[in-house]
């Protein structure tokens, strides 16, 4: 794959002073904030210091009884981005997965990059989890500090298992003991068993997922009940959001619980 190179515009000036780890951490928590406002409290001497490298502006408050607060500027966001940890970030856009960091990045650079939350790693399950093999991704933070769009990080099991219990049904997680086994949202009660999941591409196959952020699905449902041994297979409409997907779902095996009338799934 083609080394993607950051523009030298997107990282930090090199002949300003890179910020200290004090400086970066109220950067880091202004690029968090919604308004990009720096946190109270910090001494006059080091917003003046800031101020004077271009990484903060004066700017009212949304409150207007709040009077003047500090903003991040364009400059304090480069100032954040290391030709380094902007060319690691940036690489999402040519990536083969969505969102993979695949490019070659040093460790120490990928150990910074997630201690300030701006990569994560998951594992195959789309989890976090230090003691299985796990991929870095680039997080909403990371997006927000390149200019990317924000994307959903629900864990698609949420929005299911809320989802069936609108209609009064209990489910629960249920992952495989192989290392990198599936995971499924899964309901049992008496002579009925039922596993829901999302087929994702994962590095080098497809898994079937319920654990994954949403906006790593791209494929529908997949719901497999298990009637005393009679198997129904159902999938419904994608690309209609990982939240009215999972209320459909829900809604049509509530109703199949019911009637037991396999049409219930017809959309």
């Amino acid at each position: 794959m083609e080394r993607l190179t950051v523009p030298t515009f997107m990282a930090a000036n090199p002949a300003t002073p890179a910020p200290t780890r004090q400086q970066r951490e109220w950067l880091l928590a202004a690029l968090r904030d919604a308004d990009r406002l720096l946190p109270e409290g910090i001494a006059p001497r080091s917003l003046d210091l800031m101020r004077e490298r271009k990484w903060i502006t004066t700017a009212p408050a949304a409150d207007e009884n709040s009077g003047l607060r500090n903003r991040l500027t364009d400059h304090g966001y480069f100032a954040l981005l290391s030709i380094p940890k902007a060319n690691a970030l940036m690489s999402v856009l040519v990536s083969q997965e969505p969102g993979r960091i695949e490019t070659a990045v040093q460790e120490r650079t990928l150990a910074s990059l997630v201690r300030e939350g701006l990569v994560t790693m998951l594992t195959r399950r789309g989890e976090q989890d230090p003691d299985q093999e796990q991929h870095p991704y680039i997080t909403n933070l990371g997006r927000r500090l390149i200019g990317l769009p924000e994307v959903d990080e629900t864990p698609a099991s949420e929005y299911l298992i809320a989802a069936l219990a609108e209609h009064g049904i209990t489910a629960h997680v249920r992952a495989e003991r192989a290392e990198y086994g599936n995971t499924q949202v899964a309901y049992r009660r008496k002579n009925v068993e039922a596993l829901f999941y999302r087929t994702i591409w994962n590095p080098g196959h497809y898994n079937h997922s319920a654990t994954h952020p949403a906006w790593m699905h791209d494929k529908p449902w997949t719901g497999v009940i298990n009637q005393g041994g009679h198997y129904l297979e159902k999938n419904l409409p994608n690309g209609l959001g990982l939240k009215e997907e999972s209320a459909r779902m829900a809604a049509a095996f509530a109703a199949w619980l019911d009637s037991r009338d396999d049409s219930a799934f017809q959309d």
